[in-house]
């Protein structure tokens, strides 16, 4: 039992040993509340973060954060452009900010409702925004207006090029609409459904949406259906690349989707609970999804289960670096750095910056009143820190090697263990064992009965008959007759 105890105490001390190192955590930063959005810059440089504290946070790629910045309530949105030199970010505070790499406020400007997304273009030159009421707006770099388009509440969904001419929104009465940035509707397409999700391509060719009637849809920027696809149920969460060749799609099921360009079916994989949130790397090979159960993991596009990792709470945002890299925001206030190059192979990506528009919030029950733009004169809020984060180092040679070296040595021990206790010892002689030896070779028999009797006596304790003239002394050694008053043996010469 011993052996057996030791051996397993080894074994789980090995799989802890697993389970701590095989997330390949680089590190981790705790803010004051919920993490709702995370992005990174193309090559991974720069990261930025929005929290419900209120903050905009921005790290390097090592996890040092270089500043905070304060809004007027909960970070709903973040966005980085391509090099890491603008960062915009959208408010509850019915505000849209463009900060700087170090952490300067460019400008904010009001908008009509609580905002839920941004985005800015590659260059930084545009930032466009959308609003809890659905409503969209179109900046410049030096926070003019450019275009508006105010819903009226019938939006369920919408989405915009990075340059902000075209917009692209979908209604809870079953529409799809392609709106120029002054507004004008260029074509209009009737789906089967209340439209849930819409994701576009950053040239607006492919145009994919995910309706409650269970069915994913994919459009060109003229309007003409390219194809559908049935879903196992109503289709919540839809994105698309970069090139347009990777389609994903999650159902109200748990099941998550990949079709190619054309609508093949790439792969179909079931996950605990409904999915929330998804990255996908440049060429679509591999893709990361939140979901409900409070787990992210890293499929490739055939489906295969890579990476899986389980939080204390529900992961609002992922990003998939172009250097392999994971970003993960959790509703637990920590951002994650997960290195899992030893998971994906390193495959030449010619980057574009992400434009995949996640779910976004149903439509508001009150139609709030148009607000015209202002500019907020509120001094900056940046809060410039350099501070190390927790780190955990996660390099795969090294972290790996203890858990090998953990089994060679119990298999070691095992063997000795099994090897000490299988040899054949001799019996230990103890000074006790001696004295009995000598007493029994001294010890005399009655010559009636043949009991044992003690030297001296007259008479035997079993059959009563006088021992004193008929006692016969044995040999110890050689157990030949001696006789009564002998002091040698007459066989061996030994004394008596």
């Amino acid at each position: 039992m011993k052996k057996i105890a030791f051996f397993l105490t080894i074994m789980l001390l090995n799989i802890s040993i697993l389970s701590v190192f095989a997330d390949e955590l680089s590190w981790s930063y705790e803010t004051g509340d919920d993490i709702a959005s995370v992005v990174a810059s193309s090559d991974g440089a720069y990261i930025a973060a929005g929290s419900y504290d209120n903050y905009v946070y921005f790290f390097n790629r090592n996890g040092t954060q270089l500043w905070k910045f304060q809004t007027g309530s909960n970070v709903e949105s973040v966005s980085i452009n391509s090099n890491g030199q603008y960062v915009a970010a959208g408010s509850w505070d019915k505000r849209v900010y463009l900060l700087d790499r170090s952490g300067q406020k460019i400008w904010d400007k009001e908008v009509s409702d609580q905002v839920f997304k941004v985005n800015i273009s590659p260059d930084g030159a545009y930032i466009t925004a959308i609003t809890k009421d659905k409503s969209v707006f179109v900046f410049n770099r030096t926070g003019n207006l450019l275009s508006s388009y105010d819903s009226r509440d019938r939006l369920s969904t919408s989405s915009v090029s990075p340059d902000g001419g075209s917009i692209v929104v979908g209604t809870n009465d079953s529409n799809v609409f392609f709106l120029s940035s002054s507004g004008a509707r260029a074509w209009e397409y009737k789906v089967g459904g209340n439209v849930q999700s819409i994701s576009n391509t950053p040239d607006m060719n492919t145009i994919v949406c995910g309706s409650l009637d269970g069915k994913v849809y994919s459009f060109d920027n003229k309007g003409v259906l390219d194809w559908s696809k049935p879903l196992g149920g109503g289709s919540q969460l839809v994105s698309v690349n970069a090139a347009g060749n990777r389609i994903f799609a999650a159902d109200l099921g748990s099941n998550v989707y990949l079709f190619d360009s054309t609508g093949k079916q790439l792969l179909k994989r079931k996950l605990k609970d409904k999915a929330n949130a998804v990255s996908m790397t440049t060429n679509g090979d591999y893709v990361a999804i939140s979901s409900l159960d409070r787990a992210v993991s890293l499929i490739d596009s055939s489906g295969n289960l890579l990476w899986s990792n389980e939080y204390d709470n529900t992961a609002n945002s992922v990003f998939l670096t172009t250097d392999r890299k994971l970003i993960v925001g959790s509703k637990d206030n920590k951002v994650y750095l997960y290195d899992l190059g030893s998971y994906m192979q390193s495959k030449p990506q010619t980057q574009t910056p992400p434009t995949t528009t996640p779910e976004t919030p149903g439509p508001s029950e009150v139609t709030p009143p148009q607000v015209t733009p202002q500019e907020d004169t509120t001094p900056s809020q940046t809060t410039p820190v350099s501070e190390p984060t927790s780190t955990t180092g996660g390099g795969f040679p090294i972290i790996y090697l203890i858990p090998v070296a953990v089994i060679v040595i119990a298999a070691l021990a095992f063997v000795f263990m099994k090897k000490g206790k299988t040899t054949t010892t001799e019996p230990k002689v103890t000074k006790e064992t001696k004295v009995k030896e000598a007493k029994i070779k001294d010890e005399l028999k009655c010559p009636f009965c043949g009991s044992p009797i003690e030297k001296g006596i007259k008479f035997c304790g079993s059959c009563g008959n006088t021992l004193t003239e008929n006692v016969e002394i044995k040999c110890p050694d050689c157990g030949a007759t001696i006789g009564k008053d002998g002091k040698f043996c007459p066989e061996c010469g030994k004394k008596i």
